[in-house]
C-alpha cells in the first residue's frame, strides 16, 4: 500500500469504542500525555497511540536517520502504522525537514502529498535531538472531537509530544546510567572481593549476568603512557571498554582509576579478546601496532566460582606488573605463562633480591664491561638451552669450545660451581631477578 493509496484507512472514520467526546480540549489532551512521564513502562509508543487516537491521525516517533521508533494509526496495527512513515520518510525532502526542524527547535508544518497536513516536532534533550515526532492527517477528512478542531491543534500536540518524548528519553537515560553505576559497583566489588561469602558473591553476580556454567578469566587493559595520546587516559579506558564488549558480549567490564576490567568467559578466548581491544586501540596512535600497542594486558588464571573472581584478578594485576619489569610492555601476558616470576613478584623488598642476585653471581652482576656482559648472556643461554653447550653454540653462532671457555671464565668470576645442582638453580634465579628487576 502506497501513502497516498493509504489516505482513507489512515483517518477514516474512527474506530469502534473510540471516544470521542474523550478528554475535551487542547489542556486535557496536554494533561493525558503529560501524565505518561509518571508511568513507569510508558515509552515513546505509548505517546504516540494517545495522539493517534485522540486526534484521529498517523503519529510516530522517528529516529535522526529516519528510523521508525514508534507508530500508531487509527484501526492500524504498529507494523503497518510503521510501514506508512517509513514511506512517507523515503521522500527526498524529509532529511532537510528533519535538520530545519532541529536548528529551529520547534514544531514545523509541512506539506504533504494530496490534502495531507504533516507536522514534524524535534525531541530536545540539552542541545541533544535524539528523535523527531511526526503527525499525519487528511485535512479533507479529519475527524476530531469538537473540542480539539482548531488548524493549530496538531502543530501544538505534536510538540506537547515532543516534549514527553523528551522527558521519558531523559528519564530512561537517567535509569539506565544508575544501573550502569550499580553494575560497576558489583563487578568492582566481585574484582576487589568484597562480598560477605561465598553466597553473596554468587548473588551480585546473578545481578550482572554472569555466566555460572563457564570458567571466566579476568583481563586487565592499562595504559602505558597515561599522557602520551593528548586526551589522556580517561578516553582510551572507556574506548578500550567499548573494544572488550565488542569482542566479548557476554563479559562484565568496569572502568578504574588506570585500567579497564573485564571478566570474559573461557569460551571467549580472553587472550584473544585482550589482544582484539589492544589492536584497536593502536589503531591510529601508534606508528606501528604489530610491534607495539597504547596498552598493557594481563590476563588471570581461570576461576569458575564467582568468589574466586578477586583471585584471578590478583593474578592480572600481579602479571600486568611482571610483563613491564621483563620489558614486555605493550603486550599481551597471562598469568599461566609467568613461571618462576609468580613467586618473585612475591619478594616485598625489590632490593633486597637484587642483592641476592649480585651476591650469587659476584662480578658478572657488577661489571657491566662488554666482555663480562658477553659472560652473563651466556651462561643465560647455557640454562634455556638446558646446558647444551652445542645448542648454545648454535644460538649464539660461535664455536663450542668458546662456549666452553666463557663458561669458565663464568665461574671464575662469579665463584659458582655449574657441576653443582644448588650453584646452577641459585644462577638461575639470579639471572631471573636480573631479568625482571634491572632496567
Amino acid at each position: 500500500m502506497t501513502t497516498r493509496e493509504a489516505g482513507g484507512a489512515r483517518t477514516g472514520a474512527p474506530t469502534p469504542g473510540r471516544d470521542v467526546a474523550g478528554p475535551r480540549g487542547l489542556v486535557a489532551l496536554y494533561r493525558r500525555l503529560s501524565g505518561l512521564v509518571a508511568a513507569p513502562s510508558a515509552d515513546a509508543q505509548a505517546v504516540a497511540a494517545v495522539v493517534a487516537g485522540e486526534l484521529g491521525v498517523l503519529a510516530a516517533v522517528v529516529g535522526p536517520q529516519r528510523e521508525v521508533l514508534a507508530a500508531a494509526a487509527p484501526g492500524m496495527g504498529v507494523a503497518e502504522a510503521s510501514a506508512l512513515v517509513r514511506a512517507d520518510a523515503r521522500t527526498a525532502a524529509w532529511p532537510r525537514t528533519l535538520e530545519v526542524a532541529a536548528a529551529a527547535g520547534r514544531a514545523l508544518r509541512v506539506p504533504g502529498p494530496w490534502l495531507r497536513a504533516q507536522v514534524v516536532a524535534p525531541v530536545l534533550l540539552g542541545r541533544e535531538v535524539p528523535a523527531f515526532v511526526f503527525a499525519e492527517e487528511d485535512t479533507a477528512t479529519r475527524d476530531r472531537p469538537e473540542a480539539l478542531t482548531g488548524d493549530d491543534v496538531l502543530l501544538l500536540v505534536a510538540e506537547h509530544a515532543a516534549t514527553v518524548v523528551g522527558v521519558l528519553h531523559g528519564r530512561d537515560r537517567v535509569l539506565a546510567t544508575a544501573a550502569g553505576q550499580v553494575r560497576g559497583d558489583l563487578v568492582s566489588g566481585l574484582l576487589l572481593d568484597r562480598a560477605r561469602d561465598a553466597d553473596q558473591a554468587a548473588q551480585w553476580a546473578e545481578h550482572v549476568g554472569y555466566d555460572h556454567g563457564v570458567a571466566h578469566r579476568v583481563v586487565v587493559v592499562s595504559p602505558d603512557d597515561d599522557d602520551a595520546y593528548g586526551a589522556g587516559p580517561a578516553s582510551l579506558l572507556g574506548e578500550a571498554e567499548e573494544h572488550l564488549l565488542a569482542a566479548a558480549p557476554a563479559a562484565l567490564t568496569v572502568v578504574r582509576d588506570t585500567e579497564t576490567v573485564a571478566v570474559v568467559p573461557e569460551t571467549a578466548d580472553p587472550v584473544a579478546v585482550g589482544a582484539t581491544c589492544a589492536r584497536r586501540l593502536a589503531r591510529g596512535r601508534v606508528p606501528d601496532p604489530d610491534a607495539r600497542w597504547p596498552v598493557t594486558v594481563a590476563v588471570g588464571g581461570p576461576v569458575s566460582e564467582p568468589a574466586d573472581i578477586a583471585a584471578s584478578y590478583d593474578q592480572a594485576r600481579r602479571t600486568l606488573l611482571a610483563s613491564r619489569r621483563l620489558g614486555r610492555a605493550g603486550r599481551v601476558l597471562r598469568f599461566d605463562e609467568l613461571g618462576v616470576h609468580r613467586l618473585l613478584l612475591q619478594i616485598p623488598d625489590p632490593d633486597a633480591a637484587r642483592a641476592f642476585a649480585r651476591e650469587v653471581l659476584g662480578r658478572l652482576a657488577t661489571d657491566r664491561s662488554e666482555r663480562t656482559v658477553e659472560l652473563l648472556r651466556t651462561l643465560a643461554r647455557y640454562f634455556r638451552e638446558d646446558g647444551s653447550p652445542q645448542r648454545v653454540a648454535r644460538a649464539l653462532n660461535v664455536h663450542p669450545n668458546t662456549v666452553g671457555y666463557r663458561l669458565r671464565r663464568a665461574e671464575e668470576l662469579s665463584g659458582l660451581d655449574l657441576d653443582s645442582y644448588r650453584d646452577r638453580l641459585a644462577a638461575q634465579v639470579a639471572l631471573e631477578i636480573l631479568g625482571e628487576m634491572e632496567a
